[in-house]
Order: structure tokens, then C-alpha cells, then sequence
């Protein structure tokens, strides 16, 4: 089995620092943000955005990270990545640090059923989770219009990030199924 959440990890490098402070001190309703690319230019903001990176074969992901908007830091990133030999690609979440690593996270799409994800690596940048996208879940995400991303802060206080869709199929389709 693949560690989705090792791979991202290592990609995510230094690039994610965290809010466990502001969870800490029971920012329960955090100000948040989604990152939106061509805001500042006028050009409609791609909430997600496809990644390559310069290797070849090119290596593709499509992102979306939610940020802090007091503090312009991010607060969580949203991945998804082919997986070598499967029909669809994975989940991969990059949680902050002062996770409660045990409770795991979930996703849910709209008002569906929340899918629970294991946390399954952590480092000085983060905690992270992965998942394969199931085709029901897939279905959800393209026709939905909110993803919520869940989990406990080390205080067992619940957090509940919303993701937004818009540009999800979009930036899906350009990945590739």
C-alpha cells in the first residue's frame, strides 16, 4: 500500500507552518480563506490550482490551500494526486500541527456522510492524511459545492474547515481520471 500522506509530506518541504497557537487558544471559528490565483489580477480566482512539477514524465496534483486571513498562514492544504495502477486518484490532506493525532480527520461533501481519514505521518511541518477517492466520493466532490474538512485540535476542541468546489471538476479533469 501506498503512504499517500509520506509523499506529500516530503513534497510539502518547509512550506507549511502552523497555527497551533491560534488552536490552542481556542480559535474554534477561525477567519479563514481559500488561496486564489489571478484574484489580484482581475482574472477569476482558481480556488484549485494544478501543480507539475519538472520531472519527467511530469508529476501532476491539483491543490487548494485555505489559509488564515489575519495571518495569511496556511491553515490546511487539500491534495489530490494520481495513484500508480488506480482508477481514480488519492486524498491527501497537510493538517496544522496540534492535531489529536488518535481522532484521525473526515471529509464530507455537502450534507453527505463524513468518510474518515487516518492520520498517518506527521513532521515538523504538519500532520498528514491520505485516502483513495472511492468513486462515490469522486461523484460528490465534482457535483458537490463544499467540502468539509474536520479533526480535534491536542484540546479535543472539534474544527470544521470548509473547502469550497468551485473549480474542482475543472482542475480534476486536467489531472486526468
Amino acid at each position: 500500500m501506498i503512504d499517500f500522506a509520506s509523499r506529500a509530506a516530503r513534497r510539502f518541504g518547509a512550506g507549511i507552518s502552523v497555527f497551533a497557537l491560534a488552536l490552542v487558544l481556542g480559535a474554534a471559528e477561525p477567519a479563514l480563506a481559500q488561496t486564489a490565483e489571478g484574484a489580484s489580477s482581475g482574472e477569476p480566482a482558481q480556488n484549485w490550482v494544478v501543480q507539475c512539477g519538472e520531472e519527467t514524465p511530469k508529476r501532476c496534483r491539483v491543490v487548494q490551500n485555505i489559509v488564515m486571513q489575519k495571518t495569511n498562514q496556511r491553515l490546511l492544504t487539500v491534495v489530490v494526486e494520481p495513484r500508480e495502477g488506480a482508477p481514480n486518484h488519492a486524498l491527501v490532506l497537510a493538517l496544522p500541527h496540534g492535531v489529536f493525532l488518535p481522532a484521525g480527520a473526515t471529509v464530507k461533501v455537502d450534507e453527505g456522510e463524513p468518510s474518515p481519514m487516518v492520520i498517518q505521518t506527521s513532521d515538523a511541518n504538519g500532520a498528514y492524511a491520505g485516502m483513495a477517492i472511492s468513486d462515490e466520493l469522486l461523484a460528490s466532490l465534482k457535483k458537490g459545492t463544499q467540502l468539509t474538512v474536520a479533526f480535534k485540535t491536542a484540546q479535543r476542541q472539534d474544527i470544521a474547515v470548509p473547502v469550497t468546489l468551485i473549480g474542482f471538476t475543472a482542475a480534476y479533469t486536467q489531472l486526468g481520471s
